[in-house]
């Protein structure tokens, strides 16, 4: 378990940038407990007037705090969410872990009181014997954050349900709508698509043409009469002649 980017912004906010140089570097200090620190309260390994950049410095504090998350995940013998673990590593890195270990925080957390625990942060707000400021809004956000409850991400919304396009009428619907609309010549009779909607459609463009020709031929008697006159002249006749 790590610490989070909210909790390591936490300890930053707290411990500061310290002492920071004209040129945005930083160089060592003493901290309200005489110990010699530099960048965010990092005090592993430094010799008086070191001088880090700010990306050092930050570097620094990301492997330095990887003792302390050793050190709580050591100590502590119950589950823990992700604020519960931050607030602790934050006591940790500004306490130090043999202060964790040896605290009523951390007995009443082991024996299953929170709530206890979460109290217990505000008794540790002393540096150089004397209660400061800092030590006591620091507590209090710990203590804060500690009983904060992680607030799992809501599972992202389905998609709406895509409806189906309309289907297409076939080509052959189409070939037949066209071939009326333009006035083809003859009585054609569509090839019969099988979708059942074409079939209807298709028929029933026959249908009006052959409707077309009927009221034609009644509009037209005497080229009608003709049109039968001739056709009897050219087959019914010759074979009443054989016949005779």
């Amino acid at each position: 378990m790590q610490i989070s980017e909210s909790g390591l912004d936490l300890i930053k906010s707290f411990e500061g940038y310290h002492r920071k140089l004209k040129d945005g570097r930083c160089t060592t200090y003493r901290c309200p407990a005489n110990v010699l620190t530099i960048g965010y309260g990092c005090t592993e390994g430094i010799t008086d007037g070191e001088i880090w950049t700010h990306d050092e410095a930050l570097a620094a504090l990301r492997k330095e705090i990887a003792t302390f998350e050793a050190g709580v995940i050591r100590l502590v013998t119950v589950s823990l969410n992700q604020n519960e673990f931050d607030a602790l590593v934050s006591f940790a890195y500004n306490c130090g872990v043999g202060a964790l270990g040896k605290s009523s925080l951390l007995k009443k957390l082991n024996a299953g009181d929170r709530k206890g625990a979460a109290s217990a942060f505000k008794l540790w707000n002393k540096g150089g014997g004397r209660v400061l400021r800092g030590l006591v809004d620091r507590r209090a956000r710990e203590a804060t954050l500690f009983l904060t409850p992680v607030v799992e991400p809501e599972a992202p919304a389905m998609p709406q349900a895509v409806e189906a396009s309309p289907e297409k009428p076939s080509k052959g619907v189409v070939a037949t709508i066209a071939a009326t609309v333009s006035g083809g010549a003859g009585l054609a009779i569509p090839q019969v698509p099988t979708e059942p909607i074409a079939q209807l459609v298709a028929w029933q463009s026959a249908g009006q043409q052959v409707q077309g020709l009927i009221t034609f031929a009644t509009g037209n008697l005497w080229l009608t009469g003709g049109v039968v006159a001739v056709i009897a002249a050219v087959w019914v006749l010759p074979k009443f002649a054989r016949t005779a």
